[in-house]
């Protein structure tokens, strides 16, 4: 009988011990969802999480007690049912009651800690959420039978903790812990690897500014209205652009921009075509502005494009629908456009990177690389390997950065084309 009764004990302990864990790892998220859908015990759940320092107060209330009692049972019942044991040998029949004490104590020591803490915790971490809706309501009823011990014990440990200047905070999740969420799924395969990227370019949108979004300058096609008409027209007709920007003599002095197809239209109506009044005034914006306002801009604008400018007028860029998309999705070729991948992994391991490519791709690719777009002007991985070097580039430069080296192999002028990233050897 006294064995039954310690089991009991014991599988008592194990089921606070189990309600304990699974109700502090459940998911708010899952529990919500279950609540949606006529969980009663999720709701319960959710109820103990709102005051956890009551509920914790509960369950350590019925740990306490349960230990007290085992300890107490144990070793008045069972040491006096096991001495007899002892005292039928010579050697041990003087030392009978401490042994049998003893004993009592490691087994009821090793039973506890096995039945009554290590596995009910095992099966509340592996499947927290349905644990939890199962005990929320008795853990819930035991705290209401106790509700004025658990009450002290709970105005106890905020005392203390005001005391020491703990503070409470928030049951928040930072933007740091979600990215780390987001790639330890990736990394376990509960999200692809195509997904996890997305996620993080999302997550560097918002910290983008409008010259880390634009298509630069030196990539833009351009008309001098200065020109004589048939240059104007022969270069029109070569355009596979939809827009093309429309300056005086240099790119600074820009006045606007064509829609390609209105002067198609014009042209096959044989009308009598005057540039000015096919011209679209342009929406400005300056360089430092918000990725989040580009969007709004764009969103707002009829003809989904800006026109970038630094601090003193100077023309810096365009900003179009198809730049936004390419900063959540990565590069995507035009119809017209040979595209090679901006990536390229060796056998060696080493990794072939487009200079055009966006700085993000190093952050996907290093363990170590991170990004603030608020203390950066580029936005390519050649104009981060310029602000390393300080010079005009020549293949063969190498830089150390980290447990990386990186070497340009291809150089278009003055223009980083390529460079090649290996990771340094362990010494």
């Amino acid at each position: 009988m006294e064995f039954l009764i310690l089991g009991v004990l014991i599988l008592l302990n194990g089921f606070f011990a189990l309600s304990e864990i699974a109700l502090v790892s459940a998911k708010r998220s899952a529990l919500e969802q279950s609540k949606k859908e006529g969980s009663y015990g999720a709701g319960i759940a959710l109820k103990l999480l709102e005051n956890s320092e009551g509920f914790l107060s509960a369950v350590q209330v019925g740990i306490t007690l349960i230990g007290i009692i085992t300890g107490m049972y144990g070793g008045m019942a069972l040491a006096d049912n096991i001495a007899p044991f002892f005292d039928q040998f010579d050697a041990t029949r003087a030392y009978s009651h401490e042994l049998s004490f003893g004993l009592t104590v490691v087994t009821i020591t090793y039973v506890s800690i096995v039945i009554g803490e290590l596995v009910p915790k095992t099966v509340a971490l592996s499947n927290s959420n349905k644990v939890a809706r199962i005990v929320a309501p008795f853990i819930f009823y035991f705290s209401k039978a106790f509700y004025p011990f658990v009450l002290l014990l709970s105005a106890s440990t905020n005392f203390i903790n005001g005391i020491l200047g703990i503070r409470k905070h928030p049951d928040t999740l930072t933007e740091s812990e979600l990215r780390q969420l987001i790639k330890s799924a990736s990394r376990e395969g509960v999200i692809d690897k195509g997904q996890d990227n997305i996620h993080e370019r999302i997550f560097y949108f918002a910290e983008k500014k409008a010259k880390h979004l634009m298509t630069h300058r030196t990539d833009i096609e351009w008309i001098d209205l200065d020109e004589d008409e048939n240059s104007i027209k022969e270069q029109l007709l070569k355009s596979k652009h939809s827009k093309i920007i429309c300056c005086r003599g240099e790119l600074d002095n820009f006045v606007g921009f064509i829609m390609t197809r209105d002067y198609y239209k014009a042209l096959y109506n044989k009308q009598k075509i005057k540039l000015q009044s096919l011209m679209k005034e342009p929406v400005v914006v300056p360089e430092n502005t918000d990725a989040n306002k580009v969007l709004n801009i764009l969103k707002e604008e009829a003809y989904h494009l800006c026109f970038v400018v630094n601090e003193y007028g100077g023309f810096e860029g365009i900003i179009t629908m198809h730049d936004i998309l390419e900063n959540f999705l990565g590069p995507i070729p035009d119809e017209w456009e040979s595209h090679e991948p901006d990536v390229f992994v060796r056998d060696d391991k080493s990794i072939l990177i487009s200079g055009d490519a966006p700085i993000e791709t190093l952050a996907e690719l290093l363990e170590d690389f991170e990004l603030d777009f608020e203390k950066i002007d580029y936005s390519t991985v050649a104009g981060f390997v310029f602000s390393l070097i300080n010079k005009i580039p020549q293949v063969g430069d190498k830089i150390e950065y980290g447990e990386y080296l990186i070497e340009i192999v291809d150089v278009d002028i003055n223009r980083i084309d390529k460079i090649l990233v290996t990771r340094k050897p362990q010494v």
